[in-house]
């Protein structure tokens, strides 16, 4: 009974599953980008596992509708399954998504430190090129020259 509600559960309905990815915070190029790409396939696949389970659960709660006492024994048993496997699935996305903001705050330490450690003078030097560049950007504009 199980495989064919699994059989009904995948063929219920066909889902993108790429607007569950998590959100990539952070430009390619650090130390972890390995283990970013591994949560973020992590986090796909226990989405496709929740849809799975979920669709098996509501396949199961319709069979308990008028079936014979062993058929709603096993149904019963099956949503119990799946409940158990969704708040599995649940957890784990919630570590999954603790550990993507842990590299977050991670990243932005190291970023941070690393501006701590740079000379003052060449910081002020880039601020002071930053703030010239939009001034002469708003002059151009002012003027009606548009945008340099």
């Amino acid at each position: 009974m199980t495989d064919d509600l699994i059989a009904m559960a995948d063929g219920a309905t066909n889902v993108d599953l790429q607007w569950m990815a998590p959100e990539r915070k952070a430009a390619s190029g650090h130390a972890e980008p390995d283990f970013e790409d591994l949560l973020s396939a992590f986090t796909t696949e226990m989405r496709a596992q929740f849809d799975l389970f979920r669709r098996l659960r509501e396949s199961a709660e319709t069979l308990l509708q008028g079936a014979d006492e062993a058929a709603a024994k096993l149904a019963r048993a099956d949503i119990k399954a799946a409940t158990d496997a969704i708040a599995l699935i649940v957890r784990t996305l919630e570590k999954i998504d603790a550990l993507m903001r842990q590299l977050a705050r991670d990243r932005a330490e190291a970023e941070e430190r690393q501006l701590e450690g740079r000379d003052p003078e060449i910081l002020r030097a880039e601020v002071q090129a930053l703030i010239a560049a939009r001034v002469a950007a708003a002059v151009a504009i002012a003027e009606g020259r548009g945008p340099p």
